[in-house]
């Protein structure tokens, strides 16, 4: 993912060398309503007895975006631009029993088992993407590669007394979007695209006492967007 940033970076810093003195600058603001449906793979390993479970699951999610552009006519159109979302992802509240063996390792009581209700709740937050897109042969057609930036939070009741907080988690998106003229100022677009989060990883706050490891969870997030704008271009 960093490869894919620093290509953003340098194709950023080159269009505005290139364009600095470009006599034609188009700007272009926009909203727009975003379909998304993902896939989850987690795996959370608990402190002491090393206990592992595994979830899947697949969710659409439906959330409004803005985003703002400017395209560089002496560089053959390139544009670039910023989307965000105040939140985008918010995964259903889950809850689930769990029991711990007495004998495992870091347990001192005499209980036979101790059981508890894990409650875990999480969005995705401040989503922010930074992209670059090219346009086909002035056929409406822009491919669309771009950054990604949000914030895991998470709220959680956990009978295994931790808690994960928050994580900023990074992504990269491809996609393809068409834009359409409508007056002389204003135009529509349709866009698809293709988002993986980078791998995530979150330790719980309490580390067992015996053996001073720590719960751990780990995630893939990846999933496919459709999207519907309108804007303006000045």
């Amino acid at each position: 993912m960093n490869k894919l940033l620093t290509t953003i970076v340098a194709a950023s810093v080159a269009i505005m060398s290139f364009a600095g003195a470009a006599n034609s600058i188009e700007f272009k603001l926009g909203v727009g309503g975003t379909s998304s449906a993902y896939y989850a793979n987690a795996e959370e390993k608990l402190k002491g007895n090393g206990h592992k479970s595994q979830t899947e699951a697949v969710a659409a999610f439906s959330y409004m975006t803005g985003f703002a552009e400017v395209a560089f006519d002496e560089a053959y159109g390139i544009t670039l631009g910023v989307e965000y979302s105040p939140e985008s992802i918010k995964l259903d509240k889950a809850t689930r029993t769990i029991q711990t063996d007495a004998n495992s390792t870091g347990r001192q009581d005499d209980a036979s088992e101790e059981t508890g209700d894990q409650v875990i709740e999480a969005s995705f937050k401040d989503l922010m993407n930074i992209y670059v897109a090219i346009p086909i042969m002035g056929s409406g057609l822009n491919l669309k590669a771009g950054y990604m930036s949000a914030k895991l939070t998470t709220k959680e009741v956990l009978a295994t007394g931790s808690t994960y907080g928050n994580k900023t988690v990074n992504g990269g998106t491809f996609g393809m979007f068409y834009d359409g003229d409508i007056g002389s100022n204003a135009f529509y677009r349709i866009e698809g695209a293709y988002n993986s989060f980078d791998d995530i990883t979150m330790r719980g706050s309490e580390a067992d006492a015996a053996i001073g490891d720590f719960n751990v969870i780990s995630a893939e997030l990846t999933g496919v967007a459709a999207k519907v704008s309108v804007g303006m271009k000045f």
